[in-house]
């Protein structure tokens, strides 16, 4: 008899057990679910509400005129039962960031734009800049970069032809490495190569820095320049950051063209 009775404890013992081992991972579940980042969505679904148990939270087996939960072994009459409509939780996050192809289209595209006539002799160096820009992306302020990000960038460097994989441009950049910082650098005080060579090219097809729209050229530069801070949508210092590099071509342009000279002099035209 009493054998009998320390069977029936523990075997209470046992289901109590495992209603506090679920009630317990249940709850840490869904503290980990609060903590993800994003929106939550509930969606109801338009079923018959689920039967489930009053004391444990279990769908339970309809026996007759009553139900029994198989998980903590409660029983009782279908009065007495919780009814719950079923629900799907969905989570979703907006993930901004760089279309790399694109950009890449856009640049030598504006590229053409500005020097048609020296365009496929800057090209080159027009991805070596692109490259530095690349490299030289600040992370964010938290210094997680977004794993898509980095897919991204992996993925263009990986189906892009222009830009071998020799060179294993992918792999330093992850480290941190700043590339093709001579033909790249532009700043007020630091002039790249590539830079004085579409300088030249613009001074010989006559353009003039109050007339040639440059907007365009600088804002697909800086997205590249931002990709891992999500690009413009997501990087605050974006528009700052294209000012400044576009501010900087500028003033040096128009160093060459003070104002109230003609910009006849430069193309050996009387004056």
């Amino acid at each position: 008899m009493e054998a009998l009775i320390f069977l029936l404890i523990a075997v209470i013992a046992a289901s109590i057990l495992l209603v506090i081992v679920r009630h317990s991972r249940d709850e840490a579940d869904k503290m980990q679910k609060e903590k993800e980042p994003g929106i939550k969505i509930t969606v109801n679904h338009p079923k018959v509400p689920r039967l489930i148990c009053p004391r444990c939270g279990s769908p339970v087996m309809l026996r007759g005129n009553g139900w029994e939960c198989g998980w903590c072994l409660d029983s009782g009459g279908l009065d007495s039962l919780s009814r719950t409509r079923p629900r799907t939780e969905l989570r979703a996050r907006i993930v901004c960031g760089v279309d790399f192809p694109q950009t890449w289209t856009d640049l030598k595209d504006e590229l053409e734009k500005l020097v048609p006539q020296h365009a496929a002799a800057l090209l080159p160096s027009l991805r070596r800049a692109a490259v530095y820009e690349i490299s030289l992306s600040p992370p964010p302020e938290d210094g997680q970069i977004e794993p898509t990000r980095l897919r991204d960038m992996q993925a263009f460097f990986d189906a892009e032809t222009e830009f071998p994989v020799s060179d294993g441009f992918k792999t330093r950049i992850e480290r941190d490495a700043i590339l093709f910082e001579d033909e790249g650098v532009l700043s007020d005080d630091r002039f790249g190569s590539f830079w004085q060579s579409l300088l030249d090219a613009l001074e010989e097809e006559g353009a003039s820095p109050w007339e040639t729209d440059t907007d365009r050229f600088f804002y697909a530069l800086a997205c590249f320049g931002s990709w891992r801070k999500g690009g413009p949508c997501a990087d605050p210092a974006f528009p700052g950051s294209k000012d400044a590099l576009q501010q900087a071509f500028h003033s040096r342009w128009e160093l060459l063209h003070p104002e109230g000279n003609d910009s006849r002099e430069y193309n050996d035209l009387p004056v």
